[in-house]
């Protein structure tokens, strides 16, 4: 998928990924990038759960969508179990922070609804960090919420925030 000239596209063998992936992740997060860590967290716990993620790709147990050699990616993880096999759930929606507002987030939102698509998914879940701007986009994208836990993340000692939980039929 493009747009503007970017592109989004799969990754099956993320071989020789492993330091820019790390760099966006930790770049995205030092930005304060909602992608699992609080902005001051270790880089080495960024880098170490971007190992396991590539890892999680290696194995199929994770499908990776990235942009323009890694100016962002986004991940599906396929529901675990027979009654939750037809869903996946979108995680790490990351986008370099030099390139942040130029829609290339949404290039890879659909990229990922496309590609679920493609592997027969007929569901998506995601869940967006509160006080964020991120459960406006993804009303926007067309997603629906479906759920909120009230205080259910911990940024830092004194920042809590509620976790939106959304869905998309395909």
């Amino acid at each position: 998928m493009s747009a503007g000239g970017s592109t989004a596209a799969p990754v099956t063998d993320p071989t020789g990924l492993a330091e820019r992936f790390a760099d966006l992740w930790v770049a995205v997060t030092r930005a304060g990038g909602a992608v699992g860590f609080a902005p001051d967290a270790p880089e080495t716990d960024i880098r170490e759960l971007a190992a396991r993620t590539l890892d999680e790709v290696r194995r199929g147990r994770l499908h990776m969508i990235a942009l323009d050699g890694l100016a962002g990616a986004v991940f599906l993880q396929p529901g675990a179990g027979p009654v939750v096999a037809h869903r996946a759930t979108v995680l790490r929606l990351m986008v370099a922070p030099q390139r942040q507002r130029r829609g290339l987030g949404g290039l890879l939102l659909a990229a990922a609804v496309d590609r679920a698509r493609e592997l027969g998914f007929d569901q998506l879940l995601l869940s967006a960090r509160g006080g964020t701007g991120l459960p406006e986009f993804y009303r926007l994208q067309g997603w629906t919420e479906v759920g909120r836990f009230p205080r259910a993340l911990r940024v830092g000692p004194d920042d809590v925030r509620d976790e939106h939980w959304f869905q998309l039929d395909l």
